[in-house]
């Protein structure tokens, strides 16, 4: 939830990279059978202190394949389970954008309703309208971003209070000017729902998706009761480390739900079945602008294009999508990640789509590597392959890599040639056959199963 358009590029710049690769077979109900393969990959990860997660995926309503690996509460030793709930972060916007589409098609709200309408004391106000807060184009600062929110995030916080942070927040740029990514969108739009009908958010969910879709684990979120099938989150830091928990009434309808991976994948399911909204609805929902629609943006997979949305909250991390084109919907969750996100999803569309797996060895550990051999890594390089430059350097005796436009990641050795950033899946090895004068002029970045070759300027 705080985090959105980092968790965002996190999970999906790598797959946006795979589109032009070659077709890949459809799934069917008898290929998903064979699932020892992601079987062994998830179960590693989990064994080896990388992810504990929930995957639950289906097929025009019908299960295809499920797997729990890890602790819904390490301190208790309570097993990840079919029936364990987690936090699904920005996924609630999802199901507030669902709220707001039907209010729209119960003639209570437009997409050009003026923002003014409800909140008049927001700059812009008169300039904002509730599609603008959907597909984050409204300029309104995410209180996710100040400085001030770490300070108050695990204290309940009344519905007055984060108006009045809202509305003191200066706007980021004119309405409609540009896209950016703003948890405070969403909380005014849960306002504005709760507003109309005069029912807290958590109960209009309940009464407009939870009650008739059937699910009975699928509610705004309160404090976390381990006793109830709630999963805590962490943090790895030598081992899980128990995560504070943000107050729900602080994320409220940008990021306050829970669910589990079963009740997720129905949601998602249920929304591309017609079961939700309208055709109509929901044909606005995946227009994107600058990559986002209403409440959902799309997730390239080589020739395939699934649609949906991901989320962060404290320690949780997690995915829904579904590719109209076949009916395939899965849920990825996780109350604790040690591993890059988005190689797990691409290794659940692998298995979908009959692409292979590498179960992945993590028995080699890091090395300390000598600052004489760490100088001859140093420089610009650059690719055919992708258009980033990567600029390799040394920070506090540490190998950092830094790509054009984007921040610097920290490289640990695995070897003299061998370097990685594992949360992001990255590995670049040096061709140490390349030495000249000194200094090593290509490597290969090896990320989400792309190899790319670098050469030094």
């Amino acid at each position: 939830m705080k985090t959105g358009n980092a968790i965002q590029s996190l999970l999906f710049t790598l797959l946006a990279l795979l589109t032009l690769a070659a077709c890949s077979q459809p799934p069917t109900q008898e290929d998903s059978g064979n699932s020892s393969k992601l079987d062994a990959y998830l179960t590693s990860l989990s064994d080896n202190q990388k992810m504990m997660s929930a995957v639950y995926v289906s097929q025009n309503g019908k299960p295809l394949y499920e797997h729990y690996s890890g602790f819904a509460s390490v301190e208790s030793n309570a097993p990840l389970t079919a029936n364990t709930k987690f936090r699904i972060g920005s996924i609630t916007k999802t199901f507030t954008s669902v709220l707001i589409m039907q209010l729209i098609e119960d003639g209570k709200l437009s997409l050009n309703t003026p923002l003014d309408s409800f909140y008049p004391e927001i700059p812009n106000a008169e300039s904002i309208t509730i599609k603008q807060l959907l597909n984050h184009r409204s300029g309104i600062a995410s209180f996710t971003d100040q400085t001030a929110y770490v300070n108050y995030m695990t204290t309940a916080q009344s519905r007055e209070q984060m108006e009045q942070r809202i509305q003191s927040y200066a706007s980021v740029f004119e309405p409609n000017s540009q896209h950016q990514y703003s948890n405070s969108n969403y909380v005014l739009l849960g306002f504005i729902i709760e507003s109309l009908y005069e029912k807290s958010y958590g109960d209009v969910v309940s009464e407009k998706i939870s009650t008739p879709l059937n699910f009975e684990s699928t509610y705004f979120g309160n404090s976390i009761e381990i006793e109830d099938n709630e999963a805590s989150s962490y943090r790895y830091s030598g081992d899980w480390q128990l995560q504070p928990a943000t107050d729900m009434s602080v994320p409220h309808a940008a990021g306050a739900m829970v669910s589990t991976a079963k009740d997720a994948n129905a949601f998602i399911a249920s929304l591309f079945a017609g079961n939700l909204v309208s055709e109509g609805s929901l044909e606005q929902m995946i227009t994107l602008e600058d990559g986002y629609g209403l409440g959902l943006f799309a997730m390239p997979f080589y020739d395939r294009t699934l649609y949906g949305h991901n989320g962060g909250i404290d320690g949780f991390v997690s995915n829904v999508a579904v590719n109209p084109e076949d009916g395939i919907a899965i849920t990825v969750l996780s109350n604790g990640v040690n591993f890059a996100f988005n190689d797990v999803l691409i290794a659940v569309l692998s298995h979908l789509y009959d692409r292979d797996i590498e179960v992945l060895d993590f028995s080699s550990q890091p090395i300390d590597v000598s600052m004489s051999t760490l100088e001859q890594l140093t420089g610009a390089f650059s690719s055919d392959d992708l258009p980033l430059d990567i600029t390799i350097s040394i920070k506090n005796k540490q190998l950092m890599a830094m790509a054009t436009g984007q921040s610097e990641l920290p490289l640990t050795a695995y070897s003299a040639t061998e370097f990685r950033f594992e949360p992001a899946g990255i590995v670049i090895e040096f061709d140490a056959e390349s030495l000249t004068n000194g200094k090593i002029d290509q490597f290969t970045l090896d990320q989400a199963g792309g190899k790319y070759r670098y050469t030094r300027e």
